[in-house]
């Protein structure tokens, strides 16, 4: 199919094979002024691996090392593409296409590749059925006989039926081929019927479990060509898209597994992959608590030397974070603190609290946010009936006047208190580097939230006390 696209340029560098490559390309409607380039899909990106250089009106595509099986990139001066099939065990000399400006399958020809040949016939097929469905669609939107719709929807189905058959087709024929690899990692596992007498609710969860557990059936785990494709990453952020919960715990538990199953199937590529893809994929989540996912890649694979690819800046970059964040996760016991209060003489301690919420604050007399969000937490601890929870409150900087004035003015009733000797370690164990920074302490003054905004504070605490049995859950309204 003709697309247009901005290239991406990049380098990837694959790990070298023994071979050569020379594809031919010939376009009516180019010349030797022209130039083609070839590129490969990589996860969601497409980068320029070649150019090429002409010879008699054809194009080629010329290396001393074979490529790397996956699906590429031929692209016109215009920028369009069609795509091709290129396997490491095949004789990539051999490769051979030809084709118009149209680039449509259509006029498409290839030679010297059963995989190309198998990919052309399916994509002219399947361009066929689409161009049926096309002119279905707009029957069907513009009709409202309710008979003629049936029909329609019908012949919708069947078309999407026969592409389908098609392509199991060629995975039933060729599973040693990358194509047939390719095309039964596309096809999604059809789950199994529901246990007899099991009510709606078992019945959805049944599912649920089956299908996450039974996700990567279709996946060859040996194959590393479904990387350079953008079938392996689409499964992998369609499967933490749809199957992870926002708990960090279960998170972590499918992260392991996945890249333990493809340990087991041998592809290397898929496991650099996978790894690099969940570390950015756990650090980009709005979840709370995911730090301890990301911590989790870093420990236990990054510093643990099984990311092999990584450069060594990169790692110690990831293992200083990792050690700063393992003070700090939540279910992690809170570091203690003994610090004096506003009168320099009393102490006091966090341990000390004897409530089953604790809400401690780092902040600033100077910082903005600070400003808002400090009196917010101020109303909040006036307005509830705070014998449940207490708030200590560390002040970060040295303007003691300053601060002790600030508390005063604003009638700050919480516990405030200030490294003012130097001698408490807590912006260190809490990993301070901005405020405000908030953290909620159950009873036995275990982290259970953290950068927490200030106007969830009470929600959180709320949580906690609801699920210590302290007050009465809320009663759904709806």
């Amino acid at each position: 199919m003709t697309r247009h696209f901005v290239l991406w340029i990049g380098v990837f560098f694959c790990m070298t094979t023994y071979g050569q490559y020379d594809i031919s390309v010939k376009i009516d409607g180019l010349t030797c002024d022209d130039e083609l380039l070839l590129a490969n899909h990589f996860g969601d990106k497409k980068y320029l691996k070649d150019t090429s250089e002409c010879i008699n009106g054809t194009f080629h595509f010329k290396g001393e090392e074979n490529l790397k099986s996956g699906v590429y990139l031929v692209i016109l001066p215009r920028k369009d593409y069609f795509e091709i099939l290129i396997s490491d065990k095949e004789d990539q000399t051999k490769y051979v296409f030809s084709t118009d400006t149209t680039i449509k399958p259509a006029v498409t020809t290839t030679q010297g590749s059963l995989e190309n040949k198998l990919f052309l016939e399916f994509n002219r097929l399947a361009m066929a059925e689409s161009f049926k469905a096309s002119k279905i669609k707009k029957e069907l939107d513009s009709t409202e006989n309710e008979d003629e719709q049936k029909k329609l929807s019908s012949e919708l189905k069947s078309i999407s039926s026969k592409v389908s058959e098609a392509r199991r087709k060629i995975v039933m024929e060729n599973p040693e081929l990358f194509i047939g690899r390719l095309y039964h990692a596309i096809e999604e596992v059809k789950v199994i019927d529901v246990p007899e007498g099991m009510n709606e609710d078992d019945a959805r969860m049944f599912q649920y479990v089956w299908l996450r557990d039974h996700y990567w059936d279709n996946v060859d785990m040996s194959e590393d060509g479904l990387v350079l494709s953008p079938v392996f990453h689409n499964k992998i952020k369609l499967y933490f898209d749809n199957y992870m919960p926002p708990v960090a715990d279960t998170a972590i538990m499918l992260g392991d597994s996945l890249i333990s199953r493809i340990e087991s199937g041998g592809s290397q590529e898929q496991y650099k992959y996978a790894i690099h893809f969940l570390l950015g994929y756990f650090e980009d989540s709005k979840y709370m608590c995911f730090d301890k996912a990301v911590w989790h890649m870093t420990k236990n694979y990054y510093c643990a030397g099984k990311a092999f690819w990584s450069d060594s800046a990169y790692t110690a970059k990831l293992c200083d974070y990792s050690k700063k964040a393992e003070r700090i996760l939540c279910g992690k016991m809170a570091a203690d603190m003994n610090m004096p209060d506003t009168s320099f003489k009393i102490r006091q301690s966090l341990y000390n609290i004897d409530k089953p919420v604790t809400v401690v604050i780092f902040w600033d007399i100077d910082c903005g946010t600070c400003k808002k969000e400090i009196p917010i937490i101020s109303k909040l601890y006036d307005s509830m009936t705070n014998e449940h929870f207490e708030v200590y409150a560390v002040y970060t900087k040295g303007d003691w006047k300053n601060w002790k004035d600030r508390i005063a003015k604003e009638k700050y009733k919480f516990i405030n208190v200030a490294n003012a000797f130097g001698e408490d370690k807590c912006k260190t164990n809490y990993s301070i580097e901005t405020v405000p920074q908030i953290f909620i302490l159950d009873q036995d003054k275990n982290i259970r939230f953290k950068k927490v905004a200030a106007d969830q504070v009470k929600e959180t605490i709320n949580f906690l006390l609801e699920e210590q049995g302290i007050i009465e859950p809320k009663k759904d309204k709806s």
